[in-house]
């Protein structure tokens, strides 16, 4: 509760929190501050990774009649900041750009969402030299499901195996402007299903992929421009183009939950409390179950 406390209540100091949850047990004394510290080294970060996933597989929505419409969902990436310490420069590492390295060590969450509610469905952390597909690849999908991702997660080994991870888990995506394809099938106007090579570099990783994969190519007009899209949804009749460049719209409500949590919850505070890494991972595991 203490580790969940330092999200609910951000603006107040560690000894505060303790006070204002009366952590105390049996009715004693509230402890000092230092005990307080000491408290969250012991616990670690382990059990509140657990809890979040317990948290979030005890309170999804199953699919309680297939029939329906797919379940819409968005991966994507977030950054925190943390206090700049040694420990946390080392294990965590910062973001660079221009001008150089970022003034704080960063830390990273993919994340799975249901686009309607908000709702987080699993997390992954990493340093910042843990890639955003290599998060994503641990992630927890739903069947009956439709993930949104940004061009950043194309990959035939992660598509493939996103898509064959459960029953009716599909994807959409935009598609990169230099997409290597050949055409298999006239679906409709500007509807087509492709054949794609997957890299030597993905088949020498992973013997077992497939030399060619495939996937449905649309190409739909949006105001004066052409947008093109990628999908694992299979049939124009259930799933037309149009359709699906309007759902492709949701995946920005992922963005909409990750402002929810930074400035709502944590009243914009840029920077995290924590100046150990395992605390640093620790206080963020707070942060998502507080969320939840």
């Amino acid at each position: 509760w203490l580790v969940i406390g330092l999200a609910l209540f951000r603006d107040r100091p560690l000894w505060q929190v303790v006070q204002q949850l009366n952590l105390g047990l049996d009715e004693q004394a509230l402890p000092a501050p230092s005990a307080s510290v000491q408290a969250r080294q012991r616990l670690g970060e382990e059990p509140l990774a657990e809890l979040f996933g317990l948290l979030t597989q005890a309170w999804s929505r199953a699919a309680t009649n297939t029939q329906q419409s797919l379940r819409v969902l968005a991966v994507d990436g977030v950054v925190w900041s943390a206090p700049d310490s040694p420990e946390n420069r080392v294990a965590l590492g910062s973001c660079n750009n221009q001008h150089g390295p970022s003034p704080w060590p960063q830390i990273r969450a993919t994340c799975l969402m249901d686009t309607h509610s908000h709702e987080l469905l699993d997390a992954k952390l990493g340093a910042m030299d843990c890639g955003e597909l290599s998060l994503a690849a641990q992630l927890r999908g739903e069947d009956h499901s439709v993930t949104l991702f940004d061009r950043a997660y194309f990959s035939a080994a992660f598509l493939l195996d996103w898509q064959a991870a459960g029953t009716q888990r599909h994807w959409l995506m935009r598609a990169r402007d230099n997409l290597r394809h050949e055409l298999v099938e006239q679906l409709a106007p500007g509807d087509t299903l492709i054949r794609m090579p997957v890299s030597p570099q993905a088949r020498k990783a992973r013997p077992e992929l497939p030399s060619h994969w495939q996937a449905r190519l649309i190409e739909v007009r949006v105001g004066a421009r052409v947008r093109r899209f990628i999908t694992s949804l299979p049939c124009p009749r259930k799933h037309p183009a149009h359709d699906l460049a309007d759902l492709y719209r949701q995946r920005w409500e992922i963005e909409l939950g990750f402002r929810e949590i930074k400035q709502s919850l944590q009243e914009g505070e840029p920077v995290l409390r924590s100046k150990q890494p395992a605390l640093v991972r620790q206080e963020l595991w707070g942060v998502l179950i507080a969320y939840t």
